[in-house]
């Protein structure tokens, strides 16, 4: 016991360590939580292999499989390609008289997919109503064992292994993957590019993994992501580092991050917001160090990461307008080498980000529009804005902008029924515990700013607002993952308000008991943001709202 409390004040004096530099016991720390939560998040984030040849063949081209013997089919399991493919069934004894099943209209790309047929028969034909990419076709008796069969479609039953006992996210795409996601493969085999919307780099950074290693699986097309939301915590360790100089506190940010339910949810998807949040992250964090450190090299790491985040997604853009105030009010507030600052910023965060924002289409040009050359590339904004500004659609998961701080309305990202008695579910929920006390973080550092002058807080205070408050001006269609870059700095402005906390009313159990809360609500809510088959009874109980659907 003596030894055990001896080990504990060790460990909080630690924790109260002022840091300047990063020394070995923050390694270490960092070490464990890339370790820890590296398991957790890639614990079946997908299979590793995938059917990766597909049957590529014309509209109206008849495919035919022919069964041993005239049998009972109770279903069709297939694997869709690159398009989704639209096809007409039929199904004859004698291999010349046809009769219709139905059509089938099939919107998913790279995903396994049944149809229920429960016919007997000898033959069965499939004729493509479009275009057709098709992986592995099996049929499955009442029992769910394969049956056998012969076929002129080619690489229709080359990879039998391939076939899975059940459909789930582990075996095909879902949600937003089938844009992006799809788009890597395109990348890699040099096709035309479906997803055009966005600026290419997250896609490429997406298609690295499937290059690298020949094999387009949700493990592989989710990887960089999940990685990317590993490094998310790193960087939140460096940034609660840097502004609270003190070990513990640089730990709190961290684990913050990872104990955020939508964070978890968001990262572990084969899309392109990890890396976002996670560039303009680090663009934020290095224009702080160039305050501080006064030295070049950290304004020109701002200016690269931000780069990196407009080239991934244009609404990186709002985190420049909370950049641009901070840089500003900061050589405003020195009152001196005006100039030179006015010409550092316009090189770091003008030049440097049109320019490796045109090269990136240069190297990497969309099919469609050519962009090699400097006009296409032109011409190709303008129709990226045209579409996100007259986007008129609605969804049911969307939600208004105002909603998004108490986590109001989540996206149910996948759903699918596992047997009889439990259901699968990934949705975008956030962690109240973490959100809601990020709200009255916010208003307690706007206390700081407006009474106390505080700098630090009013770092957070621009970054926040400005990553969300320009959503009130936009009408088109939206979620909630459109403020995922929000919360970094909420989580930041969090660790503000309960080390204050705890420094006021002098009460160690504070951030304690605040972070058990947090946890408790994570593994409360782990089975429906990573896709853990429970079971319905569970999953309903956790709806607090009935915007909540798990």
């Amino acid at each position: 016991m003596k030894k055990m409390k001896k080990y504990f004040k060790t460990f909080i004096k630690c924790m109260n360590h002022k840091i300047q530099h990063l020394e070995k016991m923050d390694y270490i720390l960092i070490g464990i939580l890339v370790f820890v939560y590296g398991i957790l998040s890639f614990y079946r984030l997908g299979n590793l292999h995938s059917p990766n040849t597909f049957y590529q063949e014309k509209k109206n081209h008849e495919i035919i499989f022919e069964f041993d013997q005239d049998t009972t089919i109770q279903k069709m399991r297939y694997y869709t390609g690159v398009s989704a493919p639209k096809f007409q069934l039929y199904f004859s004894n004698d291999n010349v008289t046809y009769e219709k099943l139905s059509n089938i209209l099939n919107k998913g790309v790279f995903t396994w997919n049944d149809i229920y047929l429960s016919i007997r028969c000898k033959y069965l034909k499939i004729v493509p109503m479009e275009d057709i990419s098709l992986g592995e076709v099996a049929f499955l008796d009442e029992y769910a064992n394969k049956i056998p069969y012969q076929s002129n479609g080619y690489y229709l039953s080359d990879e039998e292994e391939m076939v899975p006992k059940q459909i789930s996210y582990m075996n095909s795409a879902y949600f937003d993957e089938v844009y992006f996601a799809r788009t890597a493969y395109e990348y890699v085999h040099g096709l035309p590019l479906y997803e055009w919307t966005h600026p290419p780099l997250g896609k490429l950074i997406q298609a690295i993994p499937i290059y690298l290693t020949g094999n387009f699986s949700p493990f592989w097309y989710r990887f960089m992501g999940n990685l990317a939301g590993i490094l998310l915590l790193v960087v939140m360790y460096l940034f609660g580092a840097l502004l609270f100089q003190k070990r513990g506190y640089a730990l709190l940010s961290a684990l913050f991050m990872g104990l955020d339910t939508f964070h978890f949810a968001q990262t572990r998807m084969g899309t392109v917001d990890s890396f976002l949040v996670l560039f303009l992250l680090l663009s934020c964090y290095f224009m702080i160090q160039s305050f501080q450190s006064r030295e070049n090299l950290f304004l020109f790491l701002s200016g690269l990461f931000f780069a990196f985040g407009i080239s991934v997604k244009w609404t990186c853009f709002f985190a420049g307008f909370g950049l641009a105030i901070l840089y500003f009010v900061h050589f405003l507030h020195k009152k001196k080498d005006i100039l030179q600052s006015i010409v550092k910023g316009a090189l770091c965060f003008v030049l440097l980000p049109i320019s490796f924002y045109c090269l990136i289409f240069f190297c990497f040009p969309n099919n469609y529009y050519q962009t090699n050359t400097l006009s296409n590339i032109v011409r190709e904004q303008k129709v990226m804005y045209s579409y996100h500004s007259k986007l008129n659609a609605d969804h049911f998961y969307s939600s208004s902008w105002y909603s998004w701080p108490v986590s109001y309305k989540p996206v149910l990202y996948h759903e699918k029924k596992i047997g009889t008695q439990k259901r699968e579910t990934i949705s975008g929920v956030g962690n109240l515990i973490l959100w809601i006390g990020g709200i009255f973080a916010f208003f307690y550092l706007c206390f700081l700013v407006i009474r106390k002058k505080n700098t630090h807080a009013f770092y957070l205070v621009v970054m926040i607002l400005s990553l969300w408050l320009p959503y009130s001006l936009i009408h088109r269609v939206m979620f909630l993952y459109h403020y995922f870059p929000v919360l970094p700095f909420l989580f930041l402005a969090l660790v503000f308000l309960l080390k204050d906390c705890s420094a006021k009313y002098h009460h160690r159990l504070i951030i304690p008991i605040f972070l058990i809360l947090a946890t408790l609500n994570f593994i409360l809510y782990y089975p429906v943001v990573s896709g853990m088959p429970v079971s319905p009874v569970y999953s309903n109980a956790l709806e607090l709202f009935d915007s909540w659907h798990f």
